[in-house]
């Protein structure tokens, strides 16, 4: 399997967002952390937001931070919010047309392969796969 790159930049903010504690913090501290485009940077930090992953506060103390304890969020929970595709195989999407679906053998190890994949992610949370503020280049709170 292969996530897509919006939601490797989703984790990526995430592990920034618990990196940061309960500092707020910005798109433009995500864009300088990892070189990204500011506009995918805003699309992956609204899609977070809209799955309450993330708060926004605005304002002049505003900034983003963790809509929740790190450990109350799924890395599994996430890679599902952000994925729109986890139809490996044509037979396996809606509408389908291969040839050999009734008959196929495939299916079932995919789909079983799939489920083993979310299963693996959902046994982590956020707190599990953060790092240090200083390996963003922050100092410690």
């Amino acid at each position: 399997m292969r996530l897509n790159d919006t939601t490797d930049l989703a984790l990526r903010v995430m592990i920034y967002a618990a990196s940061m504690q309960d500092r707020r913090f910005t798109i433009d501290h995500l864009v300088a952390a990892y070189h990204a485009p500011r506009s995918t940077v805003m699309k992956v930090v609204n899609a977070l937001t809209r799955g309450e992953f993330l708060t926004a506060q605005r304002g002049r103390s505003g900034g983003l931070g963790l809509a929740r304890a790190a450990q109350e969020i799924g890395v599994g929970t996430i890679v599902r919010h952000m994925e729109t595709d986890f139809d490996l195989v044509e037979c396996m999407r809606s509408g389908g047309d291969c040839a050999i679906t009734a008959s196929c053998r495939l299916i079932s190890p995919l789909a079983e392969a799939r489920a083993a994949f979310l299963a693996t992610l959902d046994s982590y949370t956020i707190a599990d796969i953060a790092i240090s503020p200083r390996d963003f280049g922050l100092a410690a709170s």
